[in-house]
């Protein structure tokens, strides 16, 4: 294993890892006299050598088992019937998720075993739901094997990337009254629920008073509008920590590689993306995630961030390929392979990178990562 080894926080930068402390609140009605206390009641059945990180694991499971019978019922289809019982079930492990979310820090700070690899872990296994979930969603909300299916996970993934940056520059995490790790996570189960209860068909009926759009249309402009408005206020607070131009030159990565999968669908000579449209997500979301992590890595060894990831050859590729069948009728290398190679390719270099940060901060820690520590060192 020692020739997978590469660490990405600088020998010199370790001892920062022994002083950092999480910071945060949640001003969500919903979060506090709701969700919390829920999670405060099923605390009281947690036992104390129950690792933080078992429980953040145990969340993942429960957005893992849904993707996975989504897979086997729906195949590479993201519209058609789906049964009541996986949106049921989709929409219960949801709820069982947040619970789980919201328990790991609870039990961080009960048992005196937070750090900065539980923060780590966190972080980057949410922004690995809103992928995971995402597929599932777009199939029930019936996009289809389209760009729109993409575009559905990009939406959310955007405010996260850049509240990630929030964190980093101010190294608080505020959340406002409604947000999205409350209201937003909750209203994913809603999308599920309603499913069940209604039909899939309900979204895409036509609504006569808006343009004739879809249901399923109009709600992700409403989702987009959310983005819009709720941006302007994270972008405000980043400013009293550095200039907007240094902060836009840190997000060029992100816009850029979902801008190159955008592009390669659209101008596709194959419209590769009906066979290929969750190698598509995988591609960019196992990325976002990784590109999270890098944040969130950078932030408690109090790092620089980078301006690229080696991630980025990929996406260049994909955009040379992409621009040579526009210009010869036919790509080079073909489309679906390419696809399929980045999703292969972003999934093991996520891998690649939870293996080294775990390794190497419980080894700085001297700490185990899915067993209680006696003392925090």
């Amino acid at each position: 294993m020692k020739y997978l080894n590469y660490d990405f926080i600088a020998p010199t930068h370790l001892h920062y890892l022994k002083s950092y402390r999480y910071k945060g609140t949640d001003q969500s009605l919903l979060y506090n006299y709701i969700l919390s206390p829920l999670a405060e009641l099923c605390l009281r059945f947690v036992p104390m050598n129950v690792a933080p990180n078992v429980l953040t694991l145990m969340g993942l499971a429960c957005i893992i088992l849904p993707h996975i019978l989504y897979f086997f019922v729906m195949g590479d289809n993201f519209a058609g019937f789906i049964p009541n019982w996986l949106l049921w079930l989709t929409a219960l492990l949801h709820m069982l998720y947040m619970n789980f979310d919201n328990l790991d820090g609870k039990q961080a700070r009960r048992t005196k075993n937070s750090s900065p690899l539980g923060m780590i872990l966190d972080h980057n296994f949410d922004s690995m739901i809103i992928l995971l979930q995402g597929t599932s969603m777009t199939t029930a909300m019936q996009f289809g094997n389209t760009i729109f299916s993409v575009i559905l996970y990009i939406i959310p993934s955007v405010p996260f990337y850049i509240i990630a940056h929030e964190e980093y520059y101010t190294h608080e995490m505020n959340l406002p009254i409604i947000n999205a790790a409350a209201e937003g996570t909750i209203s994913v189960a809603v999308v599920f629920a309603a499913t069940a209860y209604y039909g899939c068909d309900m979204w895409v009926q036509k609504l006569p008073w808006f343009f004739d759009y879809q249901i399923n249309q109009f709600v992700m402009l409403m989702f987009i509008i959310s983005v819009i408005i709720t941006m302007p206020a994270v972008f405000l607070k980043i400013k009293r920590f550095t200039t907007i131009t240094s902060l836009l030159k840190q997000l060029r990565y992100f816009f850029l590689f979902n801008t190159v999968i955008l592009y390669s669908i659209l101008f596709s000579q194959t419209n590769v993306i009906q066979d290929h449209v969750r190698a598509y997500m995988y591609t960019v979301g196992f990325t976002m995630s990784k590109a999270v992590g890098v944040v969130a890595l950078n932030h408690v060894s109090n790092q620089n961030l980078p301006e690229y990831q080696n991630s980025i050859y990929i996406f260049v590729v994909i955009l040379l390929n992409t621009i040579s069948g526009q210009i010869l009728g036919q790509t080079i290398i073909d489309e679906g392979c390419l696809i399929q190679f980045a999703a292969t390719a972003s999934f093991l270099i996520h891998l690649h990178f939870l293996y080294n940060i775990a390794r190497q901060i419980s080894e700085a820690l001297n700490i185990k990562i899915f067993q209680i520590n006696s003392t925090n060192k």
